[in-house]
């Protein structure tokens, strides 16, 4: 059999990292270290000091089309972005909580947590018809109050993208702050938190913009004061007896990850010049995997027909094949790397139908090639033709 590997697990972590990325991490790591804010002296004309902080700032506030590069955050992950923002709000006086079925653990447990302490009322929206969230549902759930609402902005799972923005607007109208997880969508598709009304986004670098893990974030509206959850050095204002309150050091603290923030200041300038080819690249290979995995018989993807707005992330399984099981051999006998389970999403799977083992998900980028996609679609329909059932 043909010895290769194939990464189609880019919805984890991406690979292989924009061009550049690599190189950004080590020569911050070979260099001496540099503190942007909280050093002297290493600075000259000749040799000025580089800040892979301010220049992630400011790219991602281009991104986000805002204006203020200070609302964005700089984290370690999307999950620690989401514990800021989810542990920030005033939980002594909240009338309750809105979120849906297809949030990651990482909006989950931070609520269920919290709702432990302090006894507020969750309500989770479930899925409608198209695969989309339930909007008569999310209506009902608004009408009896809630002071916070959280929605992925696309399934980790399905690859469907949420109109969130009519959802927003009536939080909104209802007075609740809007928490967008665009951990699956920034580098994929636009996220304009203004034009989407979302008062804060929280993302990860590591997945569609080819960045270094460790890096993420989390932009706040202007309207927005988190409570300081995370508290400590600064680097300045140290004569302060408390954290200083102006954005971003309002809510970062500690010494940050710069040669991680250096790669993805790296990432982030490929993603101007490139990010648009490689959409379209991921968008046609998407597509391809999906009509080649509808036309295998035993072959049943967990979102059927959802060729319009989604996110290179195609769920699926085969019939009489534990999902586990398919994720091992198509790892060795075929090279092809994977996720299998339910994807850290666990309520999403009642509402598709895969409980309680999960799917089967590849998740193309546009350094994938047509060629892999092909060469995948082979080994999935190798095994569903060992799964099917003999003649008689």
């Amino acid at each position: 059999m043909e010895e290769r590997t194939v990464y189609l697990n880019n919805a984890a972590t991406a690979w292989p990292r924009a061009p550049g990325v690599a190189e950004a991490v080590g020569t911050m790591l070979a260099e001496m270290p540099e503190h942007p804010g909280r050093a002297s002296g290493q600075s000259c004309d000749s040799h000025p000091v580089i800040d892979p902080l301010t220049e992630c700032r400011q790219r991602l506030a281009a991104m986000f089309s805002i204006r203020d590069p200070g609302r964005v955050v700089l984290c370690s992950n999307a999950t620690h972005a989401l514990n800021l923002a989810i542990l920030g709000q005033d939980w002594k006086n909240c009338s309750g909580v809105i979120t849906s079925v297809t949030e990651h653990n990482s909006v989950l447990r931070p609520l269920a947590h919290l709702r432990r302490k302090h006894g507020f009322d969750l309500r989770i929206v479930g899925l409608g018809p198209g695969g989309l969230l339930d909007t008569d549902a999310f209506d009902e759930a608004l009408e009896r109050g809630a002071d916070l609402v959280v929605i992925s902005h696309a399934s980790n799972v399905t690859g469907r993208v949420q109109d969130v923005q009519p959802l927003f607007a009536r939080a909104h109208e209802q007075g609740a702050v809007t928490l967008l997880d665009a951990s699956q969508t920034l580098g994929h598709i636009p996220v304009h938190p203004e034009s989407l009304g979302a008062d804060l986004v929280a993302f990860t670098g590591h997945k569609a913009l080819f960045g270094p893990p460790g890096t993420g974030g989390l932009y706040v509206c202007h309207d927005i004061e988190l409570e300081q959850i995370i508290v400590g050095g600064t680097g300045v204002r140290s004569d302060l007896e408390f954290h200083p309150g102006d954005m971003p050091m309002r809510l970062e603290a500690g010494t940050p990850n710069i040669p991680a923030f250096a790669g993805l200041a790296a990432a982030l300038r490929w993603h101007e010049g490139n990010g648009e080819a490689s959409r379209q690249i991921e968008q046609a290979l998407t597509l391809r995997l999906i009509a080649g995995l509808e036309k295998i018989p035993g072959v049943q993807i967990m979102d059927p027909g959802r060729h319009d707005r989604c996110v290179p992330v195609i769920s699926f399984r085969i019939r009489n094949w534990p999902v586990e099981d398919c994720g091992y051999v198509l790892l060795k006998s075929y090279g092809i790397i994977c996720r299998t389970g339910l994807h850290c999403a666990p309520l999403i799977h009642a509402a598709i139908g895969s409980v309680p083992d999960g799917t089967i998900r590849f998740s193309p980028s546009g350094f994938t090639t047509e060629e892999e996609i092909d060469y995948a679609l082979r080994a999935v329909a190798a095994l569903a033709d060992r799964a099917m059932p003999g003649p008689g």
